[in-house]
């Protein structure tokens, strides 16, 4: 009787059960076919941005990791970090929602570029991608704000990488935002 005590001690602990919601959330969005939080095809799109130059692909998603390894060595995710982050990424999707309506609201047909049209559409994706990113990452502050009393060392140092990793992310992949505003506004 013990055992089956320990064992659902274990199994409704708030660690396994948020694992299994990310596990069961995970598949369902990178499942082919749903039409509510697909965003595979988010991620096809920004990737086909870096279909001629596959090496720039690495620099904005490999030197994260780099950046992030030396930065949990430094300093962990602590609750009060993450209650700043949460407030900072929550400026951030607002800032993205409002740069992804005016890029809806341009006319690409108006222009007489097919590269005006190719750079608002790559535009539109990289967006997408960051609304994407600071919402997981947001989601994650949310998490060591709650869990952080139940997390032991390795936890904590493991999800401070990966938060640490979408942050740098992020923000190399405003540097490409960057760069796509810049051309529209020159050749809009």
């Amino acid at each position: 009787m013990e055992n089956v005590l320990k064992i659902s001690k274990v199994c409704v602990s708030p660690i396994v059960l948020f694992i299994l919601a990310l596990i069961i959330l995970l598949v369902y969005v990178f499942k082919a076919g749903t039409n509510y939080l697909n965003i595979g095809k988010i991620f096809k799109d920004y990737i086909s941005i870096f279909s001629n130059a596959k090496k720039h692909l690495w620099i904005f998603w490999g030197v994260p990791v780099l950046l992030s390894g030396a930065l949990v060595q430094v300093t962990v995710l602590t609750s009060g970090l993450a209650e700043n982050l949460c407030v900072f990424l929550s400026i951030l999707v607002s800032a993205f929602f409002a740069m992804l309506s005016i890029l809806v609201s341009k006319d690409a047909t108006k222009q007489a570029s097919k590269l005006y049209e190719q750079v608002l559409k790559e535009t539109a994706s990289t967006v997408l991608l960051e609304i994407v990113l600071c919402m997981v990452s947001l989601v994650i502050s949310l998490s060591i704000i709650f869990l952080d009393t139940s997390m032991t060392q390795w936890v904590q140092v493991i999800i401070s990488l990966f938060e640490y990793y979408l942050l740098f992310a992020m923000l190399l992949n405003m540097l490409i935002l960057i760069k796509r505003f810049k051309s529209l506004i020159d050749n809009g």
